[in-house]
């Protein structure tokens, strides 16, 4: 870095923060882990290998980060496919639906399915029969739904780029379509597949809401940590749950972020291509659609039954229309409460997060990589980890911010600080240096050139990183449940605990006010990307 003492002064303040807000809590927890009456012992990690329900709730989660990351790729290859190479109808009907997760707290699928297969839920109304929809079942249907978006949009971004000349080349040799979609198209996404497969294990992985709503008991490693942080005090055995979660979320994670950049296929070359879109034989067409169709239909059914229960007294009870369940101080003080920590976390984590991305792309540190990577950990470690390695670390002195919202704002700053930080990088990158050069050539300082040309020019990298950090925040719910105070409530938590309660039509009708906050957020930022070519949610 060229000597400038404002950029090395804005530099160590930055470090300093990451240290403190995510590095540390990290550390606490892996020191928690290994602490026994005291002293250093490993007797914590013997008991989690010695009793069989701790050891279970690993087997459990990896076991539902696998098959909920296999039945996601099935589904969003299928929809894909189908979007992009066939002409079958509804196509535009099946992208939109496809996208709707995307604006809905992950848990809402969970309420949903409980509405419709639960005790004495729509389908017990209509055939008198009780499905165990709780446990497996629910839980793995309720993830894929969540999490469908994340792959869909990794895939198609990838199946929509590929040349059609390598299907017509394949043609023209003498394979059939099945053998052109197995050798060819197939192999072709591994990119666009490994990297949502990679996304979505750790976001099941990380995933609270749904074990705690539909899980019926079954032991999962983010809500167990809960637990035995929350009903039985232990400390350290909640902390070995969380380093354990770490690990391969770790791996994962680098994998994604150092490993997948260094190789790629070439599918979209410069050269034109007068190949046209053939037609699909009928024994791939229809499976895939059907399937496709078939998803999008349950998506639709479930925001509909929890709109439906928002505007009733008790759904499939007593069906009588009401706004009652909507005017709820406690929902509404809750939902403000929401915005004013969601607006100020994403002020923060503008302002911070495009400061570091000129600090690191124009000043260019020897220690760059490590900043980086710093600055990644906290989107990469499960917000079950944050929220216990906040409460290790700031519930003592000399900086106590348990009890506060101050706690709740940093927590969610530095979590959706990676999103900002590439934002800006990549906004960064589309900017010709020579304008500061320039700026700097006139007399204006680094400082000030940052301040008049720099930063109005990544204007939209701010509005993007503000938008989605306000729509994650909005909707978060692992790291912050272990933060609230009581007394205090955010609308995902009340969401949470409604459901646990029975109090099905209350927690609908802030599903929907919710769902409505964050889809107003996701249209503006999805202008904002479009317009400014910063991609925050790629193929969106």
């Amino acid at each position: 870095m060229r000597y400038d003492t404002t950029f090395i002064g804005l530099m160590v303040f930055m470090t300093v923060l990451l240290l403190m807000f995510v590095v540390y809590p990290v550390a606490s927890v892996l020191i928690k882990s290994f602490n026994h009456e005291g002293s250093v012992s490993l007797v914590s990690y013997a008991s989690f290998f010695r009793y069989s329900y701790y050891y279970k709730s690993m087997i459990n989660t990896l076991l539902l980060g696998t098959v909920t990351t296999s039945i996601v790729l099935v589904v969003s290859f299928s929809l894909s496919y189908t979007i992009n190479k066939s002409n079958l109808p509804l196509k535009g009907y099946l992208r939109t639906v496809s996208l709707l997760p995307l604006i809905s707290p992950p848990f809402i699928f969970s309420l949903a399915l409980i509405i419709i297969a639960g005790r004495r839920g729509l389908i017990y109304q209509f055939l008198k029969i009780s499905p165990n929809i709780y446990g497996w079942p629910g839980l793995i249907i309720a993830q894929v739904l969540s999490f469908l978006p994340l792959g869909f949009l990794m895939v198609n971004n990838v199946l929509q780029s590929l040349n059609l000349s390598f299907e017509d080349a394949s043609s023209d040799l003498g394979a059939s379509q099945a053998v052109t979609l197995l050798k060819i198209i197939i192999p072709l996404s591994l990119p666009g597949l490994l990297k949502a497969a990679l996304l979505v294990f750790i976001m099941s992985l990380a995933d609270f809401g749904n074990p705690m709503l539909i899980g019926g008991g079954l032991p999962i490693m983010a809500t167990d940590a809960y637990n035995l942080w929350i009903g039985e005090q232990n400390v350290e055995m909640a902390s070995v749950f969380c380093i354990l979660l770490i690990i391969p979320s770790i791996i994962v994670y680098v994998i994604q972020n150092y490993l997948l950049k260094e190789g790629s296929f070439v599918t979209v070359s410069g050269q034109m291509v007068g190949a046209e879109r053939r037609k699909i034989a009928w024994f791939i067409k229809y499976p895939l659609f059907l399937l496709s169709f078939f998803v999008c239909l349950l998506i639709v059914a479930c925001f509909t039954v929890i709109f439906l229960s928002s505007i009733t007294r008790l759904f499939m009870i007593n069906n009588t229309l009401t706004l009652q369940h909507f005017s709820s101080y406690a929902g509404w003080k809750a939902l403000k409460t929401s915005f004013t920590v969601s607006s100020i976390a994403a002020m923060i984590t503008s302002f911070t997060s495009i400061i570091f991305a000129y600090i690191l792309v124009r000043k260019r540190p020897r220690a760059r990589q490590l900043l980086e990577f710093m600055a990644l950990l906290g989107f990469a470690v499960p917000g079950t980890v944050m929220g216990i390695g906040y409460i290790l670390v700031f519930n003592r002195s000399p900086l106590v911010l348990t009890g506060t919202l101050l706690i709740i704002i940093i927590n969610i700053s530095f979590r959706e600080f990676p999103v900002g930080l590439e934002a800006g990088i990549s906004k960064l990158h589309q900017i010709d240096a020579s304008i500061e050069e320039a700026s700097r050539d006139l007399g204006a300082g680094s400082f000030k050139t940052f301040v008049s040309i720099a930063f109005p020019l990544m204007g939209s990298a701010f509005a993007a990183s503000f938008l989605y950090t306000f729509m994650v925040g909005m909707i978060t719910i692992s790291a912050v449940i272990f933060l609230i105070a009581p007394g205090t409530n955010l609308a995902s938590l009340l969401i949470l605990r409604l459901a646990e309660t029975g109090n099905i039509g209350k927690a609908s009708a802030m599903a929907v006010m919710l769902t409505l906050v964050v889809f107003i957020s996701l249209m503006l930022l999805r202008i904002i990307s479009k317009k400014s070519k910063v991609e925050v949610l790629k193929g969106f």
